[in-house]
């Protein structure tokens, strides 16, 4: 609902007769989840993104619109000025001058220190953070302004990982004021928006800060409202009451593109996997789940539910990788009979196999579901879906459950967070340390050849012990109001910021 909000200028009253009108829209985004905390380094997820974008600002930046599909991986200054490596695992940076948080206060190297040792802290909460950004040994406070990174060895990775919003920076003494659950629920940031309300399960509500370091912000107020269903979201949009929604899925959007006031805008985003749970007496058999992996249509999934438009990939890889990529591997191979072959010679003996998804959270998560284990019948395999809320958390303790879908980490573009990060802290794949010492030993090697290398024998290594699977990379589509200029980037971001919005 773009609308402008106008300050009435009573100018019978002394002292208003000088007040300025707000011609900034404010703007309504509908959402299907948001993360239960709005702290950076936890909201490591597609509910989590949009509004730890928004509200906190990296040391460096990641330009999204460096290539025109919004998926660039050129880096920019962001809350640092400059940055000069010392020596191949020393970092030094130079922070903005005059940068401040949203309460006010001065944002300088503590804060930055702080942010990392929090996470890095054996003790506290930031498991999944502290995995990614666990090359780092210390950070070092030269003087106000000035910082420096050691890494335990040299890390190929570090620009990009500062670049990730996991890695915003927070202020030390609100922080540890209100401590790790209440700065979750009320969090202050240096972003171009400050957080003004939560209202669980419903909508957060931000405010511009209008003492961004890179200018005002164009929009006066952002609400992200929790619609779960997509019917809401879309009905929503046509009557008005929001500007923007996402998740819609391809079926949809022609009700989409019948409304004179809105469209379709897209990017390509993550890549929708498959996770075996290795452990499961059934799962453990790799030869099972090498047959599960060859019975998979991917392409006829692509053409039935994302009108052809996810991209079946050459196995578990990106282009964004750049010199890392390698266009000769050969795509996910579909053969249903070779399927049978190996699901007879096999330990399976007709055991049902469960297949957990969320209702929601993936844009055609329960669709693509379905239709796997439909495959996965027709070679003979007892398998059912089972949709459950807490799918993630379930997967990972419920015994009866064998197969998850999940999304990869293309959040960062590069081989080791997509595949490393995708196939060890986030899967349910035991036995993979082989796999885990290729990955650390291709991010510390600063040849990309090596690097190179590296990453086709953890490749090798995925298709053979099959822990797993990749479907295609799908697109996100959103429905925006026409008169507003945005471009959504890749892995769920929204950037409210100048120059990706503006409101005719």
């Amino acid at each position: 609902m773009i609308r402008l909000t106008v300050a009435v200028l009573l100018l019978l009253i002394p002292g208003l007769a000088t007040a300025q009108a707000e011609t900034r829209p404010t703007l309504t985004v509908a959402v299907q989840s948001v993360h239960s905390s709005l702290d950076p380094a936890v909201a490591l997820a597609n509910s989590g993104f949009p509004l730890s974008f928004n509200m906190f600002d990296t040391l460096i930046r990641r330009d999204f619109l460096s290539n025109e599909e919004a998926t660039g991986n050129k880096f920019e200054p962001g809350l640092a000025e400059s940055w000069e490596w010392v020596d191949e695992t020393t970092l030094k940076l130079t922070l903005r001058d005059g940068l401040t948080f949203h309460n006010g206060e001065a944002l300088t190297s503590e804060d930055v220190k702080f942010t990392f040792d929090r996470i890095l802290d054996p003790d506290s909460q930031y498991v999944a953070a502290r995995f990614q950004l666990g090359t780092i040994d210390h950070v070092e406070v030269v003087d106000q302004r000035v910082v420096t990174i050691a890494t335990k060895q040299p890390d190929a990775m570090l620009i990009d990982m500062l670049a990730y919003v996991g890695s915003a920076i927070v202020p030390k003494d609100y922080f540890e004021s209100v401590g790790f659950d209440g700065f979750g629920q009320k969090p202050v940031g240096a972003g171009p928006y400050r957080f003004t309300a939560l209202m669980p399960d419903e909508e957060v509500r931000l405010a511009a800060f209008d003492d961004y370091w890179a200018g005002k912000p164009p929009a006066s107020e952002l609400t992200f409202r929790v619609m779960p269903e997509v019917s809401a979201r879309i009905t929503a949009l046509a009557n008005g009451e929001v500007d923007i929604i996402n998740s819609v899925p391809p079926d949809q959007l022609t009700a989409i593109e019948g409304l004179d006031c809105c469209e379709v805008r897209s990017v390509l985003v993550n890549s929708h996997v498959l996770n075996y749970k290795t452990a499961h007496p059934v799962m453990a058999d790799k030869t099972f789940r090498q047959a599960l992996n060859l019975a998979i249509d991917r392409q006829l999934l692509s053409d039935a539910l994302w009108n052809g438009e996810a991209a079946v990939l050459k196995g578990h890889q990106y282009s964004e990788w750049e010199e890392l990529y390698n266009p000769q591997r050969s795509d996910f191979a579909y053969d249903p009979d070779q399927a049978r072959q190996l699901l007879e010679k096999s330990s399976y003996d007709g055991e049902e196999i469960v297949f957990a998804t969320h209702p929601v959270y993936y844009t055609n998560g329960q669709a693509e579901a379905q239709a796997v284990v439909e495959m996965w019948r027709k070679i003979g395999v007892n398998a059912k879906v089972r949709v459950d809320e807490n799918w993630y958390g379930n997967s990972k303790s419920d015994p009866e459950i064998a197969v998850r879908n999940l999304s990869d980490w293309l959040i960062v573009a590069d081989p080791n967070a997509t595949i490393l990060w995708s196939w060890s802290v986030t899967a349910l794949w035991e036995g993979n340390e082989a796999f885990v010492t290729l990955g650390e030993a291709a991010r510390s090697s600063l040849d990309p050849k090596v690097r190179f290398a590296k990453y086709q024998e953890m490749l090798d290594l995925f298709e053979e012990e099959a822990p797993g699977t990749v479907l295609f990379r799908t697109r996100e589509y959103y429905g925006v109001r026409k008169a507003i200029s945005w471009q959504p980037y890749t892995v769920y971001m929204m950037d409210f910021r100048a120059p990706n919005l503006s409101v005719e």
